[in-house]
């Protein structure tokens, strides 16, 4: 592959992915070729200015979690020790548009590492805040790709840069999703024809972050969960690889689940003076099925529920998140949600996560994102939220 193919490649990733709010870092990888020693570089993504670029095969350094002595929550249960195994995936890959494709109509984003600075300054900003009483937890969710890439194909580790980033965190908890994710790879947890997880990837990585937050409160099995189905899902994936005829011919089933117990869900748009009941679950066309959940990110939500145990969430996330709202349902007495990207945008809300964390008696912070986003740009929102 030519030099100038592989940063048409970066440019066309980065773009569309920007677009759909699952932004990429300034650099990625591409199908394992003869490349030498060449670390192809370019100009950071992430506002301050550190490099996002990543070796073709790695990026990020190895390092442990860090802990959080400060914290009632004990972090220990979710320290990184070593890269859980993925059986390989034998099936061979094509490039198609700006993504990888694979034999049977699979999709992956290509990721290409990052430092994560920008996004570990700002959750270390929150924590010096909020103080000692509030937990603060970093849940970074891998793609696709770290499960799923054909072996003729490689990219940035997500391990390693999750490692790295939770290796400048202080005081903060660590949510090992990663393998809590791996232990699962057979199932459908992530979309084949769109760039997020299904929400059954989103359930265990919510049962993995309610074991590491020590909620008293029993995590409900699946089982218990109202399944629906939508068939004929294309998601996004299929227009970033320009229609792909195999993907075309292989749509998937959509699948959501509703929680158990009662709940109640209230919206807050940027001009909204107040917020106005309406469901978790709302219909959307066949096409922007990930919709379902919450109706998309521009709004602030607030969700009550039967739980009594006094504990209080504040979800600061990108898009993936919102899968995973309805999996804490049955484990926190009330959730707000506030998408970074858009926070800044309201008119009569707090735009700052530590005023929120003040108003609504919060007890607990996550932020929940995928790696792009938490090494790219979208991170850069994070600055001016705090």
């Amino acid at each position: 592959m030519k030099t100038t193919r592989l940063f048409s490649l970066i440019a066309s990733s980065a773009l569309i992915l920007a677009l759909t709010g699952c932004q990429s870092t300034s650099t990625s990888s591409v199908p394992t070729v003869d490349l030498g020693s060449h670390n192809y570089q370019e100009s950071s993504a992430e506002s301050s200015g550190e490099s996002s670029s990543a070796e073709i095969s790695s990026a990020g350094n190895s390092s442990e979690q860090s802990s959080s002595p400060e914290s009632s929550v004990n972090s220990s249960s979710s320290s990184q020790t070593s890269q859980p195994e993925v059986p390989p995936n034998d099936d061979r890959g094509m490039l198609s548009g700006s993504i990888i494709v694979t034999g049977d109509g699979r999709g992956m984003p290509i990721f290409g590492g990052g430092t994560g600075a920008t996004y570990a300054k700002a959750v270390n900003a929150v924590k010096e805040k909020v103080g000692a009483n509030v937990n603060v937890f970093s849940m970074i969710v891998p793609t696709q790709g770290s499960f799923y890439m054909p072996k003729d194909f490689t990219m940035a580790s997500e391990w390693d840069c999750i490692a790295n980033v939770n290796s400048q965190l202080d005081g903060i908890i660590p949510v090992d999703a990663y393998t809590a994710l791996s232990r699962h790879v057979d199932e459908e947890i992530y979309a084949r024809t769109d760039h997020h997880w299904m929400q059954l990837g989103a359930y265990y990585s919510a049962e993995e972050f309610v074991k590491t937050a020590k909620i008293s409160v029993p995590f409900a099995p699946i089982s218990d969960y109202e399944r629906h189905d939508v068939e004929g899902y294309l998601g996004t994936l299929y227009g970033y690889s320009n229609e792909n005829a195999t993907m075309g011919k292989n749509p998937e089933t959509f699948v959501y689940y509703i929680p158990p117990n009662d709940f109640a869900t209230y919206y807050m748009n940027p001009a909204d003076t107040d917020f106005t009941r309406g469901s978790m679950f709302q219909n959307m066309p066949v096409g922007y099925s990930y919709g379902t959940f919450m109706g998309g990110d521009e709004k602030v939500v607030h969700v009550t529920t039967d739980v009594k145990n006094s504990r209080k969430l504040l979800i600061i996330k990108d898009s993936y998140a919102n899968a995973f709202v309805p999996c804490l349902t049955g484990s926190f007495e009330e959730i707000w949600t506030a998408d970074m990207r858009y926070l800044e945008e309201m008119q009569h809300f707090p735009n700052s996560i530590s005023q929120i964390v003040k108003d609504k008696g919060i007890t607990d912070v996550l932020f929940c994102m995928d790696t792009f986003s938490a090494v790219g740009v979208n991170a850069s929102h994070l600055q001016g939220i705090v």
